[in-house]
């Protein structure tokens, strides 16, 4: 973790509302692991911003950010050549396991943003699925960004939109199950109800509460592993103030320090509130 003052190399609304922003960081940049993040000082606001490495490079990260209230409106108005107080790599990220070669990336909206650097940092060694959701087409992920780093064909982009306006008709949690067997893993980064649906996609049980007759059924089920990001409002990034705590299975968790990657069944997400 160091805290610098980073260099804005450029900053493109890639999407409605949405800006890519490339900052030289060199230090963050060689240390970064995909699924942390940084937390930024918006001008003069008392709390600092906390936002996912989106991608690196040699010298430089980039943040994929929604322009949502004051801090990210000051953010989107920055331009080349400004500098900015940066504070990183904060979290513990994505991990990949020594046996799988299938990864399956589920990002829905934003929440792309911390996977596109996991399917860049992984897609050498791994064949890698992304299935994108938002609302419309205009709301996709550029195909032209996947890219950028020179990935070869190993990864295959699957947009779903909610008005059928490209790619698949409906919600990510529609096609989920049709990649189950396929994926060694998957990733996940989006909203609560996203990660609700997973969860009873994945494994029906927790939410649902146990019914007569289905225990034995769901035994049975090939239960797979997924691990989400969780974007919360954070007071610190790295700790102190406990303003960013969950409950799971195993206690009271900071998203801040013990996260923001969590397995998606040890969250009890009937308390969650983001």
């Amino acid at each position: 973790m160091k805290q610098t003052l980073c260099t804005i190399s450029s900053n493109d609304e890639v999407m409605p509302g949405i800006h890519l922003m490339w900052i030289e960081s060199p230090d963050i940049a060689a240390t970064a692991q995909p699924g942390q993040f940084i937390t930024v000082r918006c001008g003069d606001f008392t709390l600092r911003r906390p936002f996912s490495v989106h991608q690196v490079s040699s010298r430089e990260i980039a943040l994929l950010f929604r322009v949502a209230g004051k801090g990210t409106i000051w953010l989107a108005q920055r331009k080349a050549g400004e500098k900015m107080d940066v504070l990183g790599p904060l979290g513990k990220g994505f991990t990949v396991g020594p046996e799988s070669k299938n990864l399956l990336l589920v990002a829905g909206g934003i929440g792309i943003a911390p996977l596109v650097f996991l399917m860049h940092h992984a897609s050498a060694q791994h064949q890698i699925t992304l299935i994108h959701g938002a609302s419309t087409a205009a709301q996709l992920y550029p195909n032209g960004c996947l890219l950028a780093d020179g990935s070869d064909g190993a990864i295959q982009f699957i947009p779903v939109t909610e008005d059928g306006s490209r790619g698949k008709r409906g919600m990510i949690t529609d096609i989920l199950p049709d990649f189950l067997d396929w994926a060694d893993q998957i990733y996940a980064c989006g909203p609560v109800a996203m990660y609700k649906a997973m969860v009873l996609t994945l494994n029906p049980s927790p939410l649902k509460g146990e019914v007569k007759g289905e225990s034995e059924k769901q035994n049975n089920l090939k239960m797979k592993k997924c691990q989400v990001s969780l974007e919360v409002r954070m007071g610190c990034g790295f700790g102190a103030c406990y303003g960013c705590t969950i409950n799971t299975n195993e206690g009271l968790k900071q998203v801040c320090r013990d996260g923001p990657v969590f397995e998606l069944d040890d969250i009890i997400w009937r308390e969650v509130r983001i």
